[in-house]
């Protein structure tokens, strides 16, 4: 399967450990160099912007080149060819069973999905009250609530057409373009969610009882500043319309019946994993990838 990691090419010591731990399960990456956002001048960073247009946020550099380097990702995988990527930043913990799960990728990924989200944030999410499958183990379900981070995930060719032109102007962090369904945007993406986790992120990994090894950002990421719009009309125009879809998915949330829960990150030893049967009639394989 294709898979990128994303790195500073200064992070040696991350690159290391993520690859010593890929090759012990059988998987090879590419790597991605990021984009450093401390060296992106600050008039780049408002031409891409859309800030303080209403409902946007002022990046920080560092959302700024995390942003680019995922889009990086994106624009490879479409020029590749492949019908599937996992894409990773260099600070995650990997699950024993990450080998077999993304080699049969394309014979569980959902034929809707855009996304199926491979870590947790240890955030509340909202879920469907029953799995789509059950893959190696781990429940896939269609994910309905925000779930911020974009550490781990696999992605479809549909998926990064849609996040492609989603981004034609930057106006939140990547992970909100992603993976928060409030935000008004060109398209609506349709995400997955594995249940229990994959992956998690070397920062709060110890709170599923795994040594911390110290990748947690240089640049902590600190709450951007999001603008309601520039004058009253906007202001009002954006409240009414935010409020609204906070409304909708509230009531989307009742009416489906959407539990709410926290993902758990737990190691599954790849040993005593069973080859899923596909649930979908047409494997990825199958299909015609445009």
């Amino acid at each position: 399967m294709l898979i990128y990691v994303i790195s500073l090419r200064q992070h040696a010591e991350r690159r290391e450990h993520l690859a010593g731990a890929l090759n012990a399960v059988g998987l090879r990456a590419e790597w991605i160099e990021a984009v450093d956002g401390r060296t992106v001048a600050l008039d780049e960073i408002v031409r891409r912007g859309s800030y303080p247009r209403a409902g946007s946020h002022a990046l920080t550099p560092t959302q700024y080149g995390c942003y680019l380097s995922h889009v990086k990702c994106w624009q490879a995988f479409l020029e590749s060819g492949a019908p599937l990527v996992a894409i990773f930043e260099d600070d995650v913990h990997l699950a024993e069973d990450i080998g077999v799960f993304l080699e049969q990728a394309e014979s569980w990924f959902p034929e809707d999905a855009d996304v199926v989200k491979l870590e947790t944030c240890l955030q509340p999410v909202r879920l469907e009250s029953q799995p789509v499958d059950t893959v190696f183990g781990r429940e896939l379900f269609r994910l309905r609530s925000r779930h911020l981070g974009s550490a781990a995930y696999v992605l479809s060719r549909k998926g990064a057409r849609k996040l492609l032109e989603n981004s034609d102007k930057l106006a939140m962090g990547v992970d909100a373009v992603m993976f928060n369904p409030r935000p008004r945007l060109k398209h609506e993406m349709i995400n997955y969610q594995i249940d229990p986790a994959i992956c998690i992120q070397d920062d709060i990994a110890y709170r599923c009882g795994l040594p911390r090894l110290g990748y947690c950002s240089n640049n902590p990421v600190p709450r951007s500043r999001k603008s309601c719009g520039t004058n009253a009309v906007e202001y009002a125009r954006y409240v009414v319309r935010d409020g609204l879809r906070r409304l909708r998915l509230c009531l989307r949330y009742r009416i489906g019946g959407y539990r709410k829960r926290v993902i758990d990150f737990r190691q599954r030893p790849a040993s005593s994993c069973k080859r899923p049967s596909p649930r979908y009639k047409t494997a990825m394989q199958s299909r015609s990838i445009p």
